[in-house]
């Protein structure tokens, strides 16, 4: 299979996630946001949760308040 024909048999659902704002690359973000969730119904302090997942996923705690801020936007 080339590229061309995965992008066709997928068109219909590409189309969609373009239209509700999702960005190719939200996929590697799908942990990243179950851990956030999954702390945050434990962890008092939003500041401790960025900092830890910021530690965890090697990117700046700024960065993880950004792609948490994303993902939680309402398609």
């Amino acid at each position: 299979m080339i590229r061309a024909d995965l992008i066709e048999f997928n068109k219909e659902i590409l189309q969609k996630l373009k239209q509700a704002g999702v960005r190719l690359d939200d996929y590697k973000y799908c942990d990243l946001y179950r851990d956030y969730t999954e702390m945050s119904r434990t962890e008092c302090n939003r500041k401790v949760i960025f900092l830890t997942l910021s530690d965890r996923y090697g990117i700046s705690d700024r960065q993880v308040y950004n792609i948490i801020n994303h993902m939680k936007t309402p398609v």
